[in-house]
């Protein structure tokens, strides 16, 4: 990622150009990642926090394990059930 955004700059494209650019990439490298949603999310926010924290001091609390749900937003909602590994 930070090779295509030095490569962005030493085109010296503007920075909206830059944004859609690294907007692209991102969804590129999601899709390729076999629609690793959380992945992509979880590294948008972690940019977002990078841009916008100014000098906060941030903490990033992440939960151990991620499982279906119980209702909402509907009983046992999980992308695959290979997700959970039960011989923990």
């Amino acid at each position: 990622m930070r090779t295509r955004l030095e490569e962005l700059k030493s085109l010296q494209v503007s920075k909206s150009e830059e944004t859609e650019a690294m907007e692209n990439f991102g969804l590129e490298r999601a899709r390729a990642k076999d629609g690793q949603i959380h992945v992509f999310t979880k590294a948008m926010g972690e940019m977002l926090i990078g841009k916008y924290g100014g000098n906060l001091p941030i903490v990033i609390i992440r939960p151990t394990i991620i499982t279906s749900t119980y209702k909402e937003p509907f009983p046992g909602w999980i992308k695959s059930a290979s997700l959970i590994k039960w011989d923990l």
